[in-house]
């Protein structure tokens, strides 16, 4: 896992690795893990908690991390496409089927031909774009159709959850260096671990506020 140098960002860091069994908890505890969106959200919190278990357990002198977050980022992918893809009008599941399989293909092509740890700049921004064109999409529509019961509805808290998280790394991403200064990485990875708690925030009220009368 990344090391600043700086003990708070760092603690912090390690502090987060847990932070997204909150909604696992909550919609364990709620008997929500058969509900729609809140499936798919349960098994991506434990994708999240594992990819980050695994990089603050595993030694860098043994495993690539790069390689590691690009294969739980496309296992994610695919996740996060399938929850939003209920609130996408009929004409558009096809297209977007389409999209997906052919991002997922260019960079499982990449990775294998290159290695996976491998940073695909092109394909990467192409990949966030894509989910965060999407949850804005299908945000949209939410709010349109739930209209007074927004709130109760899963998908708009996983929605804002996750597009606030993605648009913040999508920007970070976009001015990346890996030859910045410390001081400058450990306020990008604050930035980052700031977006992961409001994500995981979201993520809760998601299976905190879901009315199991309305449907």
């Amino acid at each position: 896992m990344l090391r600043t140098g700086n003990i708070l960002v760092d603690f912090f860091s390690q502090i987060i690795i847990f932070f997204p069994l909150i909604p696992v908890i909550i919609i364990l505890f709620r008997g929500l893990y058969q509900k729609d969106a809140l499936t798919f959200l349960l098994i991506i919190c434990l994708l999240n908690f594992s990819q980050n278990l695994t990089l603050a357990i595993l030694s860098t002198d043994y495993v690539n991390e790069a390689s590691i977050r690009n294969i739980f980022s496309l296992l994610e992918f695919i996740l996060i496409v399938q929850i939003f893809k209920p609130a996408v009008r009929k004409r558009f599941k096809e297209p977007v089927d389409i999209i997906m399989i052919a991002i997922l293909s260019s960079l499982i092509t990449y990775y294998f031909l290159k290695g996976a740890d491998q940073k695909v700049i092109f394909l990467d921004l192409l990949k966030n774009g894509f989910v965060i064109l999407l949850i804005s999409y299908c945000l949209v529509n939410v709010v349109k159709t739930e209209n007074l019961q927004i709130f109760y509805s899963p998908l708009f808290w996983v929605a804002t959850g996750t597009l606030f998280c993605f648009v913040t790394a999508i920007l970070v991403y976009i001015v990346d260096d890996y030859h910045l200064h410390p001081s400058i990485m450990a306020d990008k990875l604050l930035l980052l671990n700031i977006a992961s708690v409001a994500r995981y925030f979201f993520y809760a009220l998601a299976g905190l506020l879901y009315n199991k009368s309305i449907k």
